[in-house]
């Protein structure tokens, strides 16, 4: 009477029967709308729950509508031999449930792709002779019913429909016979099958780069001298599963599609340096390291301290870090090794959290100390080659470990500040330029967004100790340590002098995907969509040029993708690519002190 409804013990029906055969019917219904946020999010995590066969409907009294009271609607039922529906009903985009079985349907509109929130949909015992391909667009749905129609095929298009648990398909008339469901009308068989030969969308634009017209920073000069920089965290075949990426063909996560994909992402940037990520062991040795080799390209590598552990059968598929760099532009000084585990253990002095919670994630980095050879301009005449630090490293991924991703940043941050330091004594460089006339790129996949505490330590120079990723963590004795290191360091930030309530860095560090530059996205699944991958590089003696843009946000849409890996994009990461130019000095700069930093060094 009021067009709202009480909120039971189980779900809220809103029952809509129509009596005698009618030809259409519109619905419109007073009621308010749910928050939206308890429909939607990552549907990976969610327990399903099977709506309550029973449909109980409650009625909110006159009292609590007149006391202003509100309720939530998300399942409706539709029943009296309707014919058909009409659009509006699919305007209803918080429903979660809707039942309009026994009916006299013959058609389903497509706008039921606006049922975004849609976890259970039920047309048995209609007359539908088809489906829309649109249905494909209701990717939340876990139970389809289409039990006893006049269905003659399913649309390839509900393929996409990757959480599917239960479809029904008995008494159709398919003209065609789909893989067998088993007793539990299992709905994975048919999905895969339907997904396996959905048509796959055009190829996307090219990526074009961009330029960034930016005037070299004051007391600096450019030197005309230009290298390009790719990181590319590529996805490890063993974690390339269809329960993490139902939504991808079985046949584009298979690895030997998806790694002849990666190399052409590889060789149409033709970056000079080529950071990788998620690198197995195997097919580094086997694949990346062959071909790259006969580009033209040198390298290192570095596999997750795990497969010390291991036998070389189960070591292979063991994923690590890479860096390529092309042999006719660059010379390799020394490398570097970068084990967080082992860093973990050395500063676990009156820290029990790096012992229980750092040291057990066993992610890596490398850096590779490069010479830059065949130069031009006016680092030609400079009295020696110019070197640069190349970094790449692969940050834990769990949120529920923020205080690991930092300190793994901390630590990260500390070894190439004694890299460089050390690079500057036994280079014979000018000791009162400091650490910035090293130049340092930073390659890595952070799995940190750009607004965490990790970002803004590497950009801002520092993080007050007391900052809620750190707090009711057991750090003290190494962030006391730091933080008294660098009390005493003037120069450590960006700030005018450090204090001994931060932990800080000297490197002036600057992302080249900020500001206007900034992607929406660099990691896109089903459930999550944000940048985590960057690459950072220090400030004044170089600067970006150019970059490569986003892939295409209109392309993303028109073809409604839902996440990648994708048949064109063989990881859920996307390739990253920039270029810098090195710069000259044209004053000198009060002088700055290096602290060299514990690391692990291969000749």
């Amino acid at each position: 009477e009021n067009g709202l409804w009480q909120k039971s013990s189980s779900t809220i029906w809103a029952c809509l029967s129509c009596c005698g055969r009618a030809k259409e019917i519109s619905i419109v219904l007073c009621f308010s709308k749910p928050d939206l946020h308890e429909c939607q999010g990552p549907m990976h995590s969610k327990k399903y729950e099977p709506p309550d066969s029973r449909r109980l409907v409650a009625y909110q009294s006159r009292e609590d509508a007149a006391a202003g009271k509100q309720c939530h609607c998300t399942a409706l039922e539709i029943v009296g031999r309707v014919i058909t529906v009409s659009p509006q009903l699919f305007d209803m985009n918080f429903l979660t449930c809707l039942h309009m079985s026994n009916n006299r349907l013959k058609h389903l509109p497509r706008e039921v792709r606006n049922l975004s929130n849609l976890t259970f949909l039920d047309l048995s015992n209609n007359v539908l002779e088809d489906l829309p391909r649109e249905i494909g667009d209701c990717v939340t749905l876990r139970e389809l019913h289409l039990r006893s129609n006049r269905l003659r095929e399913l649309p390839p298009e509900m393929g996409r429909l990757f959480l599917l648990i239960k479809l029904t398909l008995d008494n159709n008339r398919f003209i065609q016979e789909y893989p067998s469901q088993g007793s539990n009308h299992e709905a994975q068989p048919v999905q895969t099958y339907l997904l396996n030969n959905l048509q796959v969308a055009n190829q996307p634009p090219p990526r074009p780069w961009k330029a960034l017209h930016l005037p070299p920073e004051a007391g600096f000069i450019g030197s005309g001298e230009k290298f390009s920089v790719m990181s590319y965290n590529i996805l490890s075949d063993k974690y390339a599963t269809r329960s993490l990426y139902g939504y991808c063909p079985t046949w584009a996560l298979e690895w030997s599609f998806r790694r002849d994909l990666i190399f052409k992402e590889i060789t149409m940037t033709s970056a000079d340096i080529i950071c990788l990520q998620e690198v197995e062991t195997e097919p580094f040795t086997v694949f990346f390291q062959p071909k790259l080799s006969n580009m033209g390209y040198d390298h290192i590598f570095m596999q997750k301290t795990r497969a010390k552990t291991m036998p070389e059968s189960e070591s292979k598929h063991v994923d690590g870090c890479a860096i390529f760099f092309r042999r006719s532009r660059f010379r390799l000084i020394q490398r570097y090794t970068m084990d967080f585990c082992q860093l973990a253990m050395a500063q676990a002095e009156g820290s029990s959290d790096m012992l229980n919670r750092v040291m057990p994630k066993d992610n890596v980095g490398i850096a590779a100390l490069l010479e830059v050879k065949g130069l031009s301009g006016q680092l030609r005449a400079a009295p020696s080659p110019p070197d640069i630090l190349v970094a790449n490293a692969h940050v834990t991924w769990d949120p529920e470990f923020c205080d690991v991703k930092l300190i793994q940043t901390m630590l990260m941050v500390r070894e190439l500040e004694g890299i460089v330091a050390e690079a500057i004594r036994e280079r014979q460089r000018n000791p009162a330029l400091g650490v910035h006339q090293i130049p340092v790129v930073l390659c890595c996949d952070l799995n940190s967004q750009p607004d965490s505490s990790v970002v803004n330590f590497l950009i801002n120079g520092e993080v007050p100790l007391d900052h809620p990723d750190l707090k009711d963590r057991e750090y003290s004795g190494y962030l006391a340590r730091e933080a008294k290191v660098k009390a005493a360091d003037k120069g450590a930030s960006k700030s005018s002098a450090a204090s001994s309530d931060k932990i800080a860095h000297k490197f002036q560090l600057s992302s080249v995907f900020d500001g206007d530059n900034l992607f929406p996205f660099t990691n896109k699944t089903y459930d999550f969509c944000d940048v985590i991958d960057y690459i950072f590089h220090t400030s004044g003696f170089m600067q970006t040029r150019n970059y490569l843009s986003a892939p295409d946000s209109f392309w993303i849409k028109e073809n409604r993708i839902i996440g990648f890996p994708h048949p064109h994009y063989p990881s859920d990461h996307i390739p990253l690519a920039a270029e810098f130019e090195l710069c000259i000095k044209t004053n000198s700069p009060a002088p700055t002190g290096g602290r060299p930093g514990s690391r692990g060094r291969a000749g």
